[in-house]
């Protein structure tokens, strides 16, 4: 007759029987949500992307006779200045070159918005990461949930994509709270001209690579954090790389740039090339560099993968044969 509960394959003599799958991911999801800084993130989400879209409304208005003053005005003291260099040193431009449109564009904003609050939710998926991976180590919580789940991987992997979908749902409530705020603020600040069909393909396809990009960041903290066996080791590690990373290879190794985070991250967010817009238009190395040479989505991901292999095998490999100390 076969005992009640089985052994698991591996576990040593008298160790307890795995938990059930169901179960162990409603304990784990319950742990992974239950630090305070964690609920208050998710509480403070809502009221940040709402004054996100206040400052939005706040700075667009829809006065184009006061834009065109403002425009013509600058070209008179543009052309005043050049009659007073010498010839051939300035070129002569018309009032439309400083023309800056007051109003909120819906079909080119939104997309930069979208990438700017996608930016802001890698930072914090990559410290929930950290954070799920490193904070049971030093307070010795992982020697019971492992007496716990003796099948030490399928712990590894579950907390993993735990705190992945976590990251991923997140993303994709952020995106369908902040879209509407900014169709009101478009609707009444701006213009919503070109949102067709097209735009919301291209709009809902970024938000899927973002929620998927974002888990992945996810799990990198989380490998560094089990990796680590430390919270403070981890976040250490990847602040430094936040900050100082992205200079140094700049500087020192220009080719890898489309491989920093900030890069990876622009990429995926990038919908100039779905959008068939110009790619010389744009702002900062990083950006040029991914839209010039047309980075796409596909290749960030590649690239995302050179942290997220290395470090998910090596903290893996520790979990599972290494002793927990």
């Amino acid at each position: 007759m076969k005992p009640m509960f089985a052994r698991a394959a591996g576990a040593p003599p008298g160790a307890r029987p795995p938990l059930p799958l169901s179960r162990l991911v409603r304990a784990e999801l319950r742990h992974l949500l239950a630090p305070r800084p964690v609920r208050w993130f998710l509480y403070a989400l809502a009221p940040l992307l709402l004054l996100y879209c206040a400052a939005a409304f706040a700075g667009h208005h829809t006065d184009m006779s006061a834009a065109w003053s403002a425009a013509e005005e600058a070209h008179r003291r543009y052309a005043a200045d050049g009659v007073r260099r010498p010839a051939g040193t300035w070129e002569k431009l018309s009032p439309e070159y400083f023309f800056d449109d007051p109003r909120y564009q819906m079909v080119k904003a939104s997309f930069v918005d979208l990438r700017a609050i996608g930016s802001g939710l890698a930072v914090a998926a990559l410290v929930l990461g950290v954070f799920s991976g490193g904070r049971d180590w030093s307070s010795r919580v992982m020697l019971t949930l492992a007496a716990a789940e003796p099948r030490r991987l399928r712990l590894f992997a579950v907390r993993g994509l735990l705190v992945m979908a976590v990251s991923a749902v997140v993303t994709v409530m952020a995106a369908a709270l902040l879209v509407p705020l900014l169709l009101v603020v478009a609707r009444f600040r701006g213009t919503l001209a070109a949102t067709d069909g097209h735009y919301w393909a291209v709009l809902a396809a970024i938000t899927l690579r973002g929620a998927l990009l974002i888990g992945l960041v996810a799990a990198v903290g989380y490998g560094l954090g089990m990796l680590t066996r430390g919270l403070t080791t981890a976040l250490g590690v990847a602040l430094v790389y936040l900050v100082a990373a992205e200079r140094l290879v700049q500087d020192y190794a220009p080719a890898l740039t489309e491989l920093h985070l900030s890069a990876v991250v622009f990429a995926v967010f990038n919908e100039r090339l779905l959008m068939a817009a110009d790619r010389t238009d744009c702002v900062g190395d990083i950006a040029c560099a991914a839209m010039r040479e047309g980075t796409t989505a596909t290749q960030a991901f590649a690239g995302l993968t050179l942290y997220l292999v290395p470090v998910l095998a090596a903290a893996a490999w520790r979990f599972v044969r290494r002793d927990i100390t």
